[in-house]
């Protein structure tokens, strides 16, 4: 499948076989690891590379050129841990399409595995902006997080920051949620004054 806003210059179409990643990773694919990933991974293509030869967009400081990697899953509900080992196994600036059926979703990782919503393969598309390939890449990663990147915050600052918030976001809503239940007046008032510093905390951090 092609994805909408890649040029066709872009295109390229390298099998991936998955022994390559099982001999790089021995400890971490064996035994049930092993079948976990088999049972969750199918086909890998290389479907595109993006570079200054490619697209008329000068390599960064980092990133001089970024892969477009096509991965057919067996298993929709996959284990992101896979994932993240096919990142890795790479070292390179890899933007990840998971495609299950007829719906596809875009992964990658920086810092951590981010990855979008689920959506028609039909409807795929990314958006090649900026001046250099380090550009390029950052649009890419919050095209596919959803993250804003404000100035005051490299991106990687501010992946770490959409973390902390949305743990703080699920101590929230279970402290509520305890709250709101316990009987003990004492005790909920506690938990009530706990929800304010967490919600304040969240507040200092938009």
């Amino acid at each position: 499948m092609s994805i909408r806003g890649l040029p066709s210059s872009t295109e390229i179409r390298k099998p991936v076989h998955k022994k390559i990643l099982y001999a790089k990773f021995p400890i971490e694919l064996s035994g049930e690891k092993r079948k976990q990933f088999d049972d969750d991974i199918g086909r890998m293509i290389i479907t595109n590379e993006i570079s200054p030869i490619s697209v008329n967009i000068k390599e960064g400081e980092q990133v001089k050129s970024i892969f477009v990697l096509q991965v057919e899953l067996k298993n929709k509900a996959y284990n992101e841990r896979n994932i993240v080992l096919i990142s890795k196994l790479f070292g390179q600036y890899l933007l990840i399409v998971l495609k299950y059926a007829d719906e596809v979703q875009f992964a990658t990782y920086q810092t951590r595995l981010l990855h979008s919503e689920w959506m028609e393969a039909d409807n795929a598309c990314v958006k090649l902006l900026g001046l250099d390939l380090d550009a390029v890449w950052e649009n890419l990663v919050t095209q596919i997080s959803g993250i804003v990147v404000t100035d005051d915050h490299s991106l990687d600052e501010q992946i770490v920051i959409e973390q902390e918030k949305a743990k703080l976001l699920k101590q929230i809503e279970e402290l509520d949620r305890k709250a709101r239940k316990e009987t003990q007046a004492k005790k909920k008032f506690e938990m009530f004054q706990r929800l304010k510093e967490y919600q304040k905390r969240l507040e200092e951090m938009n």
